[in-house]
């Protein structure tokens, strides 16, 4: 099922304070998808317009979760809780980006648009909190790796040497 995402003009929706919240389903945000173990949760997002005393237009997006994603260590499922909030600045067409202003990490700049896909923008954010290589937190917590065949010898020259007895 193909979920239609709100579309806002950045600029009136942070000049005007505007707000909107909402829930969508990982398995609707397809780039998230793939980088999940499994797509079945439900992420809760809330998405805010401010003016600073500059004159300045935010975007604030909150986004809250639980995601299931596979431990690189054990390569089992692990659970990922998300609860991030950024402030983003919106730069209009034509202005320059302010890098002063984004050199400390403490602010985010995007591209004002005037049809903006908010759950493009959820996804995008979601997707750059993800960790880039997902581990449980506590190896303890891994789970062991299942033993195809425990028969076999160590190594495989250790098969040669029985062969070699044999003969």
């Amino acid at each position: 099922m193909v979920v239609s995402s709100p579309i806002i003009d950045s600029l009136e929706f942070s000049r005007q304070g505007r707000n909107m919240e909402g829930r969508v389903a990982a398995s609707d945000l397809p780039r998230l998808a793939d980088s999940l173990a499994d797509a079945g949760s439900v992420l809760s997002w809330r998405l805010w317009g401010e003016k600073d005393e500059e004159g300045k237009l935010f975007l604030v997006l909150t986004v809250e979760g639980v995601l299931s994603l596979t431990c690189q260590r054990c390569l089992a499922n692990m659970t990922w809780p998300l609860d991030i909030t950024e402030r983003l600045l919106l730069v209009p067409e034509g202005t320059p980006w302010p890098e002063d202003e984004l050199e400390d990490d403490s602010l985010d700049a995007i591209a004002a648009e005037r049809e903006m896909s908010v759950l493009t923008l959820v996804e995008d954010e979601v997707l750059l909190a993800l960790p880039a290589v997902p581990r449980h937190a506590e190896q303890a917590l891994c789970q062991a790796p299942v033993a195809v065949n425990e028969d076999l010898p160590a190594s495989p020259f250790a098969l040669l040497e029985q062969l070699k007895k044999k003969h």
